[in-house]
């Protein structure tokens, strides 16, 4: 178990900014930065990361937290996970803690862990006498260096029904991720499970964060019933759609460079590394989809096309064309020599042959729309050329800048001898029919999207949590004081429950030393439920309870003690107001009821009522009177 101390270390050491830019293009707005969401389809960035407290708040989807959150949530991994995660990422060493100790129970393992065990099996498989053949693939055919095999973590499955699966076993990996991630198949005839990769090379496929969640294996068998490249099944971990093969290693040089080479298969992208092309990636052998665009979109604003020059590879590029312009990426094509890919032609040409190659022969989107459409005999005759003009404008009208629609349809204009006004006509009718169709497609997400219904957070338990959170910077006074108080409160809204609790808890771990501060951005993680981190992270990103702080910051003291009189004032209203609330009911029984002996029972119960308020009151003035003058 990861100590509190090294969690608050690890979390000091990361800058969220830096670590959240990984994934999201971040803008600075004001004191904070702001990118659109990843949680969610949206227009207008809602998703806010503020340095200064180091956690994130979505307003679109209402998740917040802080750094192991967001790596949480993105990475689909375990709290001690995202710790280890960032710990590197800041380079902090806290192997003393994670390194790995005899389980009790296999069920402990994460499907994460079982990931990485599986990639490390196939990866030790190939380095072993059992790899020889597709080592000799992999190293003498395909021309990969050690080191590459390396990097990518490529490994092997032999030909064997129950190599992973015996392996497995007697490393304690529970049968059911196996199942999960598709690393076994059951036959329903014999009742019995066998591998699913079986002789095939294989392919980790990373996260962006750098973590196994899947693999793709080609075959090296001549079986014509098999297919040549089988990947894992889509799960949570695993969303072939949703994930770019090689850009871990490739997001850097991409942000460097400003624009991204896009490849279709697992070798092209191993081949152009190899080469020192290392901003290239893949999009895993099927046609780019529109998450995948976004996901190109956080690194820059230019994509070079390398797609095979058979029609297939034409038809996923012509496809890729119109998902990357929605996104507001400007594509760029290169066609290579029919019957090359990018593997086979930089293994023969060498590494500056292509990069002069593709230079030369690099088109701008609309050139190469023109060049697909006259190869392919579309202008030959007027209907032909009228339906791929058609074509050419509806690849503008995707394009969200108005000016650069301008100036493309300027260009198609002058290049194809059409007149500007028949072509803006044309792009009226484009932009009217997609302006539709995007309304269309908002309703139908709206109606699909169930709303999260939530109990709604009283202002009184707002302004309690929010000076309890704050309270951790400044001491220990007010958890103090709400631990000693604690059998007096008990919230309504279950995750401001759920919070005071956890905060609690902790100031009693932490009592016998009373230097020892509770770091409320690395302790948000920590809290039970998503609910509860949400809600603490958006109280923290909102401006302080008292705006007197903003007048005094130079004084520790007295923005502390500010801190504390608020919370007991809300503390004070909280056990006040049920029991106010309860006096005020009988009141109103008192006024209605005929009965004289039900009447003298409620006027007791009235008189008592209003002396424990009476009392309580008079407790809890005391209390902060005392608390207040000894801070």
């Amino acid at each position: 178990m990861i100590p509190h101390t090294a969690i608050d270390d690890v979390r000091q050491a990361a800058d969220i900014v830096d670590i959240i830019s990984d994934y999201l293009t971040l803008q600075p707005s004001g004191r904070n930065y702001k990118a659109l969401s990843p949680f969610t389809r949206e227009k207008t960035p809602s998703f806010v990361v503020s340095p200064e407290k180091q956690i994130y708040k979505c307003f679109s989807t209402g998740k917040g937290g802080n750094v192991f959150s967001f790596i949480m949530e993105m990475e689909k991994v375990s709290f001690p996970e995202a710790v280890e995660l960032v710990a590197k990422r800041a380079g902090v060493d806290i192997s003393r803690f994670t390194e790995k100790k005899e389980r009790e129970t296999p069920g402990e393992e994460s499907r994460t862990e079982t990931l990485r065990w599986a990639a490390k099996f196939f990866h030790q498989t190939l380095q072993g006498s059992e790899g020889k053949t597709a080592s000799a693939y992999l190293g003498t055919e395909r021309g990969l260096s050690e080191k590459t095999i390396r990097s990518f973590g490529l490994g092997y499955a032999p030909e064997s029904w129950e190599h992973l699966f015996n392996a497995a076993k007697r490393s304690a990996i529970p049968q059911e991720h196996l199942v999960d991630l598709g690393l076994i198949t059951h036959n329903k005839q014999r009742n019995s499970w066998y591998d699913t990769f079986r002789n095939r090379v294989i392919f980790p496929v990373f996260s962006v964060g750098g973590q196994v969640v899947g693999f793709g294996g080609r075959t090296l068998g001549n079986d014509p019933h098999a297919p040549k490249y089988l990947n894992s099944p889509e799960s949570a971990l695993f969303e072939k759609s949703k994930l770019l093969y090689g850009l871990h290693a490739a997001k850097n040089e991409i942000r460097r460079m400003e624009s991204a080479i896009l490849v279709e298969g697992y070798m092209d992208v191993l081949a152009l590394h190899q080469a020192g092309i290392t901003n290239a990636v893949a999009s895993c052998g099927t046609s780019l989809t529109r998450y995948q665009a976004k996901i190109l979109q956080r690194y820059t604003r230019r994509v070079l096309f390398i797609y095979d020059a058979d029609p297939a590879g034409l038809k996923s590029m012509i496809t890729g064309i119109e998902t990357l312009l929605a996104e507001g990426i400007t594509p760029f094509v290169v066609m290579l020599p029919s019957g090359d890919d990018p593997d086979s032609f930089i293994r023969r040409e060498g590494r500056e042959k292509f990069l002069q190659f593709t230079e030369a022969e690099k088109l701008q989107f609309l050139e190469f729309q023109i060049r697909f459409f006259s190869e392919s005999g579309d202008f030959e005759q007027p209907e032909e050329k009228s339906r791929s003009i058609r074509s050419m404008v509806h690849t503008i009208a995707l394009i969200p800048d108005r000016i650069q629609q301008e100036l493309y349809l300027q260009e198609l204009a002058e290049k194809l001898s059409i007149s500007h006004s028949a072509l803006l006509e044309l792009l009226g009718k484009q932009l009217e029919a997609e302006g539709k169709k995007s309304v269309s497609q908002e309703r139908r997400t709206e109606v699909n999207v169930p709303k999260r219904v939530n109990k709604e957070l009283s202002v009184l338990e707002k302004t309690f949590l929010k000076a309890l959170l704050e309270s951790t910077g400044y001491g220990n006074a007010v958890l103090e004081f709400a631990a000693s108080h604690e059998e007096m409160l008990e919230l309504s809204h279950p995750a401001a429950q759920q919070i005071f609790t956890h905060m609690i808890r902790r100031y009693h771990e932490i009592s016998g030393n009373p230097e020892e501060r509770i770091d409320i951005a690395s302790e948000i993680s920590q809290f039970s439920t998503p609910e509860s981190r949400d809600l603490a992270s958006g109280l923290m990103m909102d401006q302080p309870v008292s705006n007197k702080w903003h007048e005094q910051t130079d004084i520790h003291a007295e923005r502390a003690k500010q801190c504390l009189e608020m919370f007991i004032d809300a503390f004070t209203n909280l056990i006040l107001d049920p029991l106010l609330r309860q006096k005020t009911k009988i009141t109103e029984k008192i006024l209605h009821e005929i009965d004289t002996d039900k009447e003298i029972a409620l006027q007791e119960e009235h008189k008592a009522l209003t002396t424990k308020i009476s009392k309580t009151t008079k407790d809890l003035k005391a209390t902060k009177k005392n608390i207040l003058e000894n801070l």
